[in-house]
C-alpha cells in the first residue's frame, strides 16, 4: 500500500470503528446488566482516553508516525476486542478508554503525515480523507445492523471491527510514512515546543471555533430528532432517517463537487460562510414547522458543517509548521472545554422547550462567524505556507 493511500483511509477506519460502541449502547447494556448511567459512562470515558492520545499526536513532531499510526491502530484492535469479549462494565470503561487514546494516535500521526506528503495540495486530501470518513459514517452502521440481522451477537461486530484495524495496522507498520523534519539549528525541548503553542495566541482563537463546531455534530442532530418527534409530529424512525439523510447528503456533496470548488478561498473566509450556512439552517430547523423543510435544512447544516470543518482542518495543520502534532494536541484540549454547552442547550429546552434550544445553535454559528473573521488576521491564504515556527 502506498504511503498516501494508507494515511488517506485513516478517517474511514477511525470512523467505522468509533460507532460500534455508540451504535451497540442498549446491546452491551442489557447483555452485561449495566445502567444506563453505566453505559452513559463507558461512552464518556473515549473522551479522557482521546485527552491521553494528544501526547501521542504531540510525539509525532519527533519520532516516527509510522510507528504511532500503527501502535495506535493495533491498539485501536485491542480495545474493539475488549468489547468483544467483556463481561463487567469495568471492562468496557477500560477499552472505552484504550479506544479514545489509540484512536487519536492513529489518526493524529496519519494526517500530520499527510501534511508532509501532500504539500500545498492539503486541501484537496483532506477533503478525499473526510468523503472516506463519511463511508466509513455508513460502515460502521451497515457492520452492525448486518450482523444482528442475521441473528448473531453485537459482540461479532466488535470482533470483525476488531480484526479490520488489526490489519489496517499491519498495513501501516509496512508502510514508509514521512519522518520528521530535522530541525534548523538547536532541537527545542518537548516542553519548550508545548510551551510555544499554548502561548500562541492564534492557537486559542483555533481551539475556540473548534470547540464551537464540535456541537454541531452529534449533540444538533440529537435536539433535532427529538424536535422532530416531540413538536414535529414525526415517528422516531422518519425523524432518525431525515436527520441521517441529510447529514451523509451533505458530507458527500461537500467533499466532492463544493470541496473542488472553493479549493482556493482562504481557511478563514470557508469558515465564516459555512457557518452562516449553519446558522441559517438552524434557524429554518427551528421555526418551520414543514417536515420537507426541516429535512432541507439539516442537508444544510450538514453542507456548513462539513465544509467548515475542512477549513478547520487545513487551518490547524498548517497553523505551527513543524508543531503540526503539538498544535493539534492543545486544540483537542481546548475542543474539550466545551463539554457543557450540550447540557446548557438541554437546560434551554427543559425551560423553555426545544424550538428555542434548536435555535440556540443559530446564535452558536454566529459566534463562529465572528470567530472566523477574527482569525482571519492571523491565516495565511490556501497554499500558502507560514513562516515555520520551532
Amino acid at each position: 500500500m502506498s504511503a498516501l493511500a494508507a494515511v488517506l483511509l485513516v478517517r474511514l477506519l477511525d470512523e467505522s470503528g468509533s460507532f460500534l460502541p455508540f451504535g451497540a449502547l442498549e446491546s452491551f447494556r442489557a447483555d452485561l446488566g449495566l445502567t444506563y448511567a453505566q453505559a452513559g459512562t463507558v461512552l464518556a470515558m473515549v473522551a479522557p482516553g482521546a485527552l491521553l492520545g494528544g501526547v501521542f499526536a504531540s510525539a509525532a513532531d519527533r519520532h516516527s508516525r509510522r510507528a504511532i499510526a500503527a501502535g495506535g491502530a493495533f491498539g485501536f484492535a485491542a480495545s474493539l476486542a475488549a468489547f468483544a469479549a467483556g463481561a463487567s462494565f469495568w471492562v468496557l470503561a477500560a477499552a472505552a478508554f484504550v479506544m479514545g487514546t489509540a484512536s487519536t494516535a492513529m489518526v493524529e500521526a496519519a494526517e500530520v503525515a499527510l501534511v508532509d506528503l501532500v504539500g500545498d495540495d492539503l486541501r484537496r486530501y483532506l477533503a478525499r480523507s473526510n468523503l472516506l470518513g463519511t463511508v466509513g459514517d455508513l460502515l460502521g452502521p451497515a457492520l452492525l445492523a448486518g450482523v444482528t440481522a442475521v441473528g448473531l451477537s453485537w459482540r461479532v461486530a466488535f470482533g470483525l471491527g476488531a480484526a479490520l484495524l488489526a490489519l489496517y495496522g499491519l498495513a501501516l507498520a509496512a508502510t514508509p510514512l514521512p519522518p520528521p523534519a530535522p530541525a534548523d539549528g538547536e532541537t527545542p525541548t518537548a516542553r519548550g515546543v508545548l510551551l510555544a503553542v499554548v502561548r500562541d495566541p492564534a492557537v486559542w482563537v483555533v481551539g475556540l471555533i473548534g470547540l464551537l463546531l464540535s456541537v454541531f455534530d452529534e449533540p444538533l442532530y440529537g435536539f433535532t430528532i427529538a424536535l422532530l418527534e416531540q413538536e414535529r409530529g414525526a415517528s422516531a424512525s422518519v425523524a432518525v432517517l431525515i436527520a441521517a439523510a441529510g447529514g451523509v447528503a451533505g458530507g458527500v456533496v461537500s467533499y466532492t463537487v463544493l470541496a473542488r470548488r472553493l479549493e482556493t478561498v482562504a481557511d478563514h473566509l470557508l469558515l465564516a460562510g459555512s457557518a452562516a450556512l449553519m446558522a441559517v439552517g438552524a434557524l429554518a430547523a427551528a421555526i418551520v414547522p414543514l417536515l420537507p423543510v426541516v429535512a432541507l435544512a439539516t442537508f444544510v447544516i450538514a453542507v456548513g458543517l462539513n465544509l467548515a470543518w475542512l477549513g478547520l482542518q487545513h487551518r490547524s495543520l498548517t497553523l505551527r509548521p513543524g508543531q503540526v502534532g503539538t498544535t493539534n494536541a492543545v486544540l483537542a484540549a481546548v475542543e474539550l472545554l466545551g463539554f457543557w454547552i450540550p447540557s446548557a442547550v438541554g437546560a434551554v429546552a427543559d425551560r423553555a422547550g426545544l424550538v428555542p434550544a434548536v435555535g440556540a445553535f443559530a446564535l452558536l454559528a454566529a459566534v463562529l462567524v465572528g470567530l472566523a473573521l477574527a482569525d482571519g488576521r492571523r491565516s495565511s491564504p490556501v497554499g500558502a505556507s507560514a513562516p515555520e515556527q520551532r
